[in-house]
């Protein structure tokens, strides 16, 4: 880690400077021309924030920018000690700039230029190789700040052996998309990926991106005008760049492959790898180059090389399983169970290197510019006496595999793409293993348990299977729940989120099934022994949906069994049901819908009512039946009564 080293100190008697002057003054490198050849400039950019502070310097004349180029260094650990302060080399060149002549940049930067070898006050160096710079703030004799940094200063004797470099970078955000199945991304994920964009967008240098599609996917679906807008500088960047394939959430291929999740380790890569593709413009997807933050079992290497990976980098934090190697630019083969017919090479971040870009940082330039010189340094080291071209491929990444600084990074693409002993190459330009490649035994477990969720994720695929059925054959090739099944699968839930995301899951399903209702609190007058029943059937989904109708009753018959119907996308139909009434009377109606395949139930049970007047005819018919009966009895009635009459006023009878 570097930071400005401020010396305070009294000034001389004579060379006093005015008292508004502070005696230690902040100042920081924020730009510079890291490689620079005979003819060229040196070219420094030093930031004063103190405004007040930089205008006085302008105006006092005895103060002065003093660069000053120290003796070179030829290994990785003398630029290390340099940069710690632990060395500081001879000083072999010494040039004042006066305030008062530097220029400055459209925000008021200090601009301090020299030519190289150009003849006058040039700097005079003679030999190529990478030399610490200081830079100092002085004002008479006092050293009021002072900045340490690195040069790579190029001549025909410089050595174009180059050394393989990639660098390397995971973004990596929690789930966008909220447990009740909404799309929101947070302040803090917007920001990360402003600073991806800004990490990305220079010209200088490619490097490998693994990054989520999950993320990519809640942008494209968002419908925030700044998520649009964010996702088309996400697009344009990454076309720069090669993109690493990556399942949709995280899922560990160690866990999968024990937990006997293989076919689901591939759905998530396949969707994965959809998504990716489609949000990167020209650019081609890396399927063979897995990057793993996290630690890897020769389970998950077995899964992986069976999914198509045959190159396997590791971040230094997620490498430590595999112990200390002798060599961070060599390529190392996994020792796993099917090596013998799948060879998968292994390479790790440099954690040395990895240490320096970790961490948050006021000098990111400075940092950049030493970690290029540590990498120029180690390629001078492994070129020496080296007649054939250097197989040795190093990875740079920081050590949890995350990306640094996006100033940092942009410098440090820009020192390395310029360098001639360095060639920045994607990840994807790893040679596959032989069986010559270094052989390292991978570790074994499995880092997080998977085993323990299999039943609950079953309960929801089934669920996902049975709403299926209610999709007609016309019905989009991909539906949400699809995305939303990987996405609780993510191994970065925690127990808690997992209930969360499962619970809100399966009430998405059920709403979603409850598209298709029965209207409520209806009463049915059935006229006849045997009747139709009209049922209306209501769908307020987008798209036309089928469901299986069930009724009962106590008192009513169904003669027909239950139906599948379908109903067209926001509209509603009558079913026809034919009925047989059993009793006279208004008895319960229950209606309840399910899929079509009888297993999962659409939206609630529903209780009408249905009014019988279906034997009214025998009714009828026992009044007629009484009425006749009375007519005949009172006809009889009435003859008899007749006759006795009759005979009592018969003559004979007087």
């Amino acid at each position: 880690m570097i930071s400005t080293i401020v010396f305070p100190a009294p000034a001389q008697a004579g060379l006093a400077s005015p008292q508004t002057l502070p005696s230690a003054i902040e100042a920081r490198l924020i730009g510079q021309n890291f490689n620079v050849s005979i003819g060229k400039q040196f070219r420094f950019v030093v930031s004063i924030p103190n405004k007040a502070t930089l205008s006085e310097l302008r105006t006092t004349q005895n103060a002065v920018l003093r660069v000053e180029f120290h003796a070179a260094v030829a290994t990785r650990d003398a630029v290390r000690d340099v940069a710690s302060g632990n060395n500081t080399p001879s000083v072999i060149e010494t040039h004042d700039l006066p305030f008062t002549n530097l220029g400055t940049n459209e925000t008021g930067d200090v601009i301090a230029l020299l030519s190289s070898n150009a003849g006058g006050s040039s700097v005079r160096l003679r030999k190529s190789g990478v030399y610490p710079v200081s830079l100092s703030i002085r004002v008479g004799e006092r050293d009021a700040s002072r900045l340490l940094t690195f040069v790579n200063f190029i001549t025909v004797q410089t050595s174009r052996n180059s050394l393989s470099v990639s660098l390397v970078g995971e973004v990596s955000l929690p789930p966008s998309q909220t447990p009740a199945g909404e799309t929101s991304l947070i302040d803090s994920a917007r920001t990360t990926l402003n600073n991806v964009v800004s990490s990305l967008n220079g010209n200088s240098g490619v490097m490998s991106v693994r990054m989520l599609p999950e993320t990519l996917n809640s942008l494209a679906v968002s419908s925030n005008p700044q998520d649009a807008e964010l996702l088309g500088q996400l697009q344009t960047v990454l076309a720069k760049h090669q993109v690493l394939a990556s399942t949709f959430v995280p899922f560990d291929p160690s866990s999968a492959e024990i937990a006997k999740l293989g076919v689901e380790f591939d759905n998530q890569l396949s969707r994965g790898v959809e998504i990716l593709d489609s949000r990167n413009g020209d650019a081609a997807i890396n399927p063979r180059t897995w990057f793993s933050t996290r630690p890897l079992s020769s389970d998950g290497v077995a899964l992986l090389a069976r999914a198509g990976f045959t190159n396997l980098v590791f971040s230094p934090q997620a490498a430590q399983s595999l112990g200390a190697l002798d060599s961070y630019t060599k390529q190392y083969r996994a020792m796993y169970a099917d090596d013998s017919t799948k060879k998968v090479s292994i390479a790790v971040a440099d954690p040395r290197l990895a240490a320096s870009l970790s961490g948050t940082t006021r000098n990111p330039v400075q940092i950049s510019m030493a970690v290029a010189a540590e990498i120029i340094a180690q390629q001078g080291e492994l070129a020496i006496g080296q007649r054939k071209p250097l197989d040795h491929h190093l990875i740079v990444s920081t050590t949890d595999g995350s990306l640094p600084n996006p100033v940092l990074m942009n410098s440090l693409l820009v020192a390395l793409s310029n360098a001639p002993q360095i060639t920045l190459r994607p990840l994807g330009s790893i040679r596959r293993a032989t069986e010559a490649s270094t052989p390292l035994t991978m570790p074994s477990g499995a880092p997080i348990d998977l085993q323990a969720r299999r039943p609950q994720l079953q309960s929801v695929v089934d669920e996902i299977v049975s709403t299926t059925s209610m999709l007609t054959a016309g019905a989009s090739s991909r539906m949400w729940w699809e995305d939303s099944l990987l996405l609780i699968q993510s191994d970065a839930l925690n127990n808690d989120r997992f209930d969360q995301y499962l619970k809100g899951f399966k009430a998405q399903l059920r709403a979603f099934r409850a598209s298709v209702s029965v209207p409520e609190s209806l009463t049915f007058t059935l006229g006849g022994k045997t009747s139709d029943l009209r049922l209306q059937l209501r769908n307020s989904a987008n798209m036309p949906l089928s469901v299986l109708v069930t009724l009962s009753s106590a008192k009513l018959t169904f003669p027909q069994k239950p139906q599948v119907v379908t109903v067209d996308a926001n509209s509603a139909i009558d079913l026809i049901v034919p009925v047989i009434a059993r009793a006279n009377g208004t008895f319960p109606l229950e209606v309840v819908l399910y899929t079509p395949d009888g297993t999962a139930q659409v939206g609630k049970r529903i209780r009408l009512s249905a009014r019988v007047s279906a034997l009214a005819g025998l009714g009828q018919l026992a009044t007629g039946v009484a009425l006749l009966l009375l007519a005949s009895w009172w006809f009889t009635h009435w003859r008899k009564q007749h006759r006795v009459k009759a005979v009592e006023n018969h003559p004979a009878v007087r």
